[in-house]
């Protein structure tokens, strides 16, 4: 799992523990297919395939993370997880300030 510099954990995967915690993500393409409510980003592992990164695309906004599958997995308490969208608004906001942050 990706470090800060000084060995604390991740803001990003923090928060989207958070969120698994809250019941505000919808984890894996054919859960997310299969969702009929509103889906506000989905964010995509950077080892996703070309197939899912396209398909994640088409269903609402789409970021690509950093974060391979197995850390984007860890952080929701699975194995693995390509996409993971969220349905929640003030989880967004969040998910995204803590991203940008993290990566500046």
């Amino acid at each position: 799992m990706n470090k800060h510099k000084n060995d604390e954990q991740d803001p990003f995967l923090t928060a989207l523990g958070l969120a698994k915690h809250a019941g505000k993500l919808i984890i894996g393409q054919d859960r997310i297919d299969d969702w009929s409510g509103g889906l506000q980003v989905i964010f995509v592992s950077s080892d996703a395939s070309a197939r899912t990164k396209k398909n994640a695309g088409m269903k609402t906004d789409a970021v690509l993370t950093k974060y391979t599958m197995a850390e984007l997995g860890h952080a929701v308490g699975i194995t693995k997880a390509a996409v993971i969208a969220v349905t929640d608004t003030g989880f967004v906001s969040l998910l995204k300030r803590k991203l940008t942050e993290y990566q500046s």
